[in-house]
This record gives structure tokens, C-alpha cells and sequence, in this order.
């Protein structure tokens, strides 16, 4: 026993513990010096994009991801991507749209982030299909809308949502379709199935009431309420008058499918649940 210890005690030294540092995430920091590296390669890649009108290619959206997967940490679902050039849409869409609504990030990243968002919504299909942007600007991912299908009282609806739009938005939206009744409303379900209807415009119903024009049972009521079709019917009428011919001796056979072919370059028209609904374009 040493002379320095006292008798009966035997001191052992242990290290202090303490916690590894928990680094943030997003990581702001990490993005720029990584994005420093990789800047040119992005803004090349963009630039070929921006010439052809076309989204960015696979090698383009896998280095962007890159530089936004280094903030996210290894395992992320964008260095995922960065890697194999796979992933799932959600997965992806809700971690850059963190960083893409984070008040710090760069004008830059920003931009990275609505190129590479529309490259994965053009790359799914989930497009809605409308024409949505100017080819000569940038894209911007709150002027894309996506096609999804939400869950209202547990049936399924499709809608279009803003590519800018996370899952928090989404169940905000579902809350408020069924405070709308919108199970029980074919009407709005036709409305927020078009194409170029936003599910996410500030106000949904008085949207909904300016382009609706009405609902119809067949083409033919829809065609006399929404065309000249019954002014061509009193037309020919008088004709047969004029001509000394009885109505009763003609019968006049219309093609509703090409009528409403025109009817269609006029009005927005949705048949659902056996009715015909239009809206104003």
C-alpha cells in the first residue's frame, strides 16, 4: 500500500463522463461549406436544364442532394439519394422542405431545393398536369401542384396540393375538408380534382362558387343549359315552319360527343357519381 493512501482506502480515478455534443439538424453550416464545393457543378447542371427547358438530370438532382444531405446527417433520405439516386417521394419532399422553409437558408440552396422538388414530382408523375410556369424562369415549387389523395372521414379523395406543402399542411387540409362536409359534397370533390385547382388557395368555397356553373344529368341538359343548343333547336324549327315542312317530318339526330367536345374548350367539365359538374376555366 502506498504511503500516501489512508489506511483501509483505496482511491480509484475514473474519467468524468460527459455527454457527446448533439449536433444540430439541419446543420446550416455544413450545407455552405459543402455547397462551396459543389456550387459549380450545380450551377452547370442548371444551366444545361435552363437552355433545353427541362428539368435537371439524375446526376444534377443526386448532387444537390448531396450538398443538402450533409446537413441532414449520413442516414437521411437525401444522402440516401445522393448515393443511389432512389428514394421516396414523402420521404425526400418533407426533409428538404425543412430546410427549404428554414428562415436561415441561403437564396441559393433555395433555388437548389425548387429544382430538385420539381425533378422528383416530373420524375414520379405526380404532376397535375397543368402548365404552371414560365420556361424561361426558374421554378418555384409553391407554383407546382401535385396530385395526392387524402383521407376525409375515411374515404380517399385526389386533390392537387403545392409542391411547397409538407405533411403538417396536409392534415391541416384534411381537417378543414371535413369541417367543409366534403364527403357529402360532389360538387367541391369535381372542383378540387381539376387540374389546375389548388386545394391550397386561401379560400377554398368562395373559389369553389365563382368558377361553378352547375351539375347536369346528361349532355344533352348540360348542352341546353351552357350552349346555343336550344336556340339551334327553334332555329330549325322555324325553318321547317318557313318551308311549309311539319317539325314531325324531320328528325334531327345531334352528336352530343362533339358538342361537348366545344363545350369543353369553354367550361371545365368533370362527370362524377353518374352527374356532370362544370366550372368556368
Amino acid at each position: 500500500m502506498s504511503e500516501l493512501e489512508p489506511t483501509g482506502l483505496r482511491i480509484i480515478a475514473t474519467p468524468e463522463t460527459r455527454p457527446a455534443p448533439r449536433r444540430e439538424v439541419p446543420d446550416l453550416r455544413r450545407l455552405e461549406v459543402v455547397a462551396d464545393r459543389f456550387g459549380e457543378l450545380i450551377a452547370a447542371g442548371i444551366a444545361s436544364a435552363r437552355e433545353d427547358h427541362t428539368e435537371i438530370n439524375l446526376d444534377t438532382a443526386r448532387c444537390i442532394a448531396h450538398v443538402l444531405g450533409r446537413s441532414m446527417g449520413s442516414d437521411s433520405e437525401l444522402a440516401r439519394f445522393a448515393r443511389t439516386g432512389e428514394g421516396e417521394y414523402l420521404r425526400l419532399r418533407d426533409e428538404y422542405l425543412e430546410l427549404y422553409n428554414d428562415p436561415a437558408i441561403g437564396d441559393a440552396a433555395k433555388e437548389w431545393i425548387d429544382w430538385f422538388g420539381t425533378y422528383l414530382v416530373q420524375r414520379e408523375g405526380t404532376g397535375s398536369g397543368r402548365e404552371f410556369m414560365n420556361p424561361h424562369l426558374p421554378p418555384k415549387l409553391e407554383q407546382l401542384l401535385v396530385r395526392t389523395t387524402v383521407s376525409v372521414n375515411g374515404r380517399q379523395f385526389p386533390v392537387n396540393i403545392p409542391a411547397s406543402w409538407h405533411s403538417g399542411d396536409i392534415d391541416a387540409l384534411v381537417e378543414l375538408l371535413g369541417e367543409l362536409r366534403f364527403p357529402e359534397d360532389e360538387a367541391l370533390q369535381a372542383f378540387l380534382s381539376l387540374p389546375d385547382v389548388s386545394a391550397g388557395t386561401s379560400d377554398i368555397m368562395e373559389s369553389f362558387h365563382q368558377a361553378y356553373r352547375g351539375s347536369y344529368t346528361d349532355d344533352e341538359e348540360a348542352l341546353l343549359e351552357l350552349s346555343p343548343l336550344n336556340d339551334w333547336n327553334n332555329d330549325l324549327h322555324d325553318w321547317c315552319v318557313g318551308e311549309g315542312i311539319e317539325p314531325e317530318a324531320l328528325e334531327w339526330n345531334w352528336n352530343y360527343g362533339v358538342l361537348m367536345e366545344r363545350l369543353r374548350d369553354v367550361y371545365e367539365v368533370v362527370e362524377l357519381g353518374g352527374r356532370i359538374y362544370v366550372f368556368e376555366k
